[in-house]
């Protein structure tokens, strides 16, 4: 039976998703998009339950200045979006390791595997998470730009010569493919996105490989910047075959 919990995890307030029918079973991360937030208990997604019936404990925590850790500054991402959305995701990627290790200290938690995932700006927190989180054996990012760069030209010229601008440079899975070699990567894309171009994660994924990486790209010829139904079932099917790989 499925159970869908608060929890606090190291501080970070969460919503834990599990099937009780296991005892115990690997973990994974999944991280919202910028509109978003952990969610409720009320409200489970379907795909989130649908990986916690075959055997997945998925924790899905507030990111940096999202749900309950929205501060009385948010309304700076109005004249400065780019700028403060860096900075909730370089926050919430630096508190992996303490979110991780709280999460395997639930007494339903697996410490032997741990995956990640997220959506738009939640699925590049994924990518730099996984970059720096040993513990993390596997990563899907569903419409999250790799290169990190702006996709819009006149937002790219205006980031230009800006703090952020050498951060992107600095944290790019693009141009560090050399960081994505523990274990596989997955790039879940709408072919029709703009924000997210299909092309920039087609890049990053030869990139990886390039230096000897497993990475693969899924592409919804259909969809946009959104998370369609066969994108929903890539990541169920990638969720499933990851954790039971784990053993």
């Amino acid at each position: 039976m499925i159970q869908s919990s608060t929890a606090n995890l190291d501080g970070i307030p969460a919503i834990v998703i599990r099937d009780d029918r296991w005892a115990i079973a690997p973990l994974l991360v999944w991280y919202h998009g910028w509109s978003g937030d952990k969610g409720n208990v009320a409200n489970t997604p379907l795909f989130l339950a649908q990986i916690a019936t075959q055997g997945v404990v998925v924790v899905c925590p507030d990111c940096v200045e999202h749900g309950e850790r929205q501060t009385a500054v948010g309304f700076r991402k109005t004249f400065n979006g780019w700028a403060f959305i860096c900075d909730a995701m370089e926050r919430t990627r630096a508190e992996a390791p303490s979110l991780v290790e709280a999460a395997m200290d639930l007494p339903f938690v697996s410490p032997r595997h741990a995956a990640v995932a997220g959506i738009s700006m939640g699925g590049v927190i994924a990518q730099l998470a996984f970059a720096t989180e040993q513990r993390f054996t596997a990563l899907a990012s569903v419409i999250g730009r790799s290169s990190l760069y702006q996709a819009d030209t006149w937002c790219r010229e205006a980031q230009q010569g800006t703090w952020t601008d050498d951060w992107c440079a600095a944290n790019a899975p693009q141009l560090h493919p050399e960081r994505y070699l523990r274990g596989p990567v997955l790039f879940i894309d709408g072919g029709l996105d703009t924000d997210c171009p299909a092309s920039h994660n087609a890049e990053t994924v030869a990139n990886i490989r390039r230096v000897g990486g497993t990475a693969d790209q899924s592409v919804d010829q259909e969809t946009g910047h959104g998370f369609s139904t066969a994108m929903q079932e890539r990541l169920v099917a990638w969720a499933i075959a990851v954790s039971r790989a784990s053993g």
